[in-house]
């Protein structure tokens, strides 16, 4: 645990209620990385061709790889600098382009210039969503804001603290998913199965994650929460959890909100307090589930 702890970002640079703002820019953004998949990936039952890795050393949110005519590449968004980046088979950085004071027709024209690039038919980029995200100010030709710096750096540090602990806890189980963040929801999370039928089809699972405000926190959160196909997982007599609290609605299961985790002013004692609701949150799970 000593290892992870070190990569561990201080919080609370900003209270958490000050970052929606600048999590709608990013969210909104991403939506170039899920475009791509959906139009230029084979696209899977699950959805995931639209999902974005973190990867700690680029400070980026990556998408899936695009096997292009011309060399494989993939579309990219550094939240910090709501910048889109293109990067090579090699993890080579093409080109960026800055989406602060650009509108979505003028940052499609860039991507599509790229997919031309690497002898993609651009023509079938656009960006008509499969899903609903929250209404934004870029839906009506508004261009990107990046409005305060820190604010979106305060956001990039949350996405990597959590997605480092969140690999921990799932690399624990060889039934899990990679750890994803997806563009409906923009949570990062892993799906972790559990029990299965005869079949092999799931039966109970629990998933671990971050998410950005919405109904069940005003800000950003950690969460826990379990699936069984019957319907039937009680959380009648849960116990109690070191940090974070047990809700009903809209789901059931586990959040930590991250004004918890910021209370605490030291990186050793921020990550004690994940971790400790994680450990905790997904002991109870597994027995909830079982």
């Amino acid at each position: 645990m000593k290892h992870i702890f070190k990569q561990w970002q201080l919080l609370g640079l900003l209270s958490p209620l000050e970052l929606k703002p600048a999590i709608e820019e990013i969210h909104h953004g991403v939506q170039f990385i899920a475009m791509v998949g959906k139009y230029f990936v084979e696209n899977a039952p699950d959805d995931s061709h639209t999902n974005m890795e973190w990867i700690a050393d680029k400070e980026v949110l990556a998408g899936n790889w695009v096997k292009a005519p011309k060399g494989d590449f993939r579309l990219a968004m550094r939240p910090k600098d709501l910048e889109l980046i293109i990067y090579d088979a090699s993890m080579n950085r093409i080109d960026a382009c800055t989406l602060d004071g650009k509108t979505n027709v003028k940052a499609c024209r860039w991507v599509e210039d790229h997919l031309d690039q690497f002898g993609e038919d651009s023509s079938k980029m656009n960006l008509m969503l499969h899903y609903e995200i929250p209404d934004h100010q870029t839906d009506e030709g508004a261009a990107y804001r990046l409005f305060d710096r820190s604010l979106f750096e305060e956001m990039a540090k949350y996405r990597a603290n959590g997605d480092l602990l969140l690999r921990h806890f799932s690399a624990q189980y060889a039934t899990a998913s990679d750890v994803r963040t997806w563009p409906h929801h923009f949570d990062n999370g892993a799906y972790i199965p559990m029990v299965f039928g005869p079949e092999g089809e799931h039966l109970k699972s629990f998933s671990i994650g971050m998410g950005i405000p919405d109904e069940a926190s005003e800000e950003p959160y950690f969460y826990i929460t379990t699936w069984s196909k019957t319907g039937d997982n009680s959380y009648d007599h849960v116990p109690s959890l070191p940090s974070g609290e047990w809700i009903k609605s809209p789901f059931r299961g586990a959040i930590l909100r991250a004004s918890e985790v910021v209370q605490h002013k030291t990186s050793e004692a921020q990550f004690q307090c994940v971790f400790d609701f994680l450990e905790a949150g997904i002991k109870a799970s597994l027995e909830i589930i079982h």
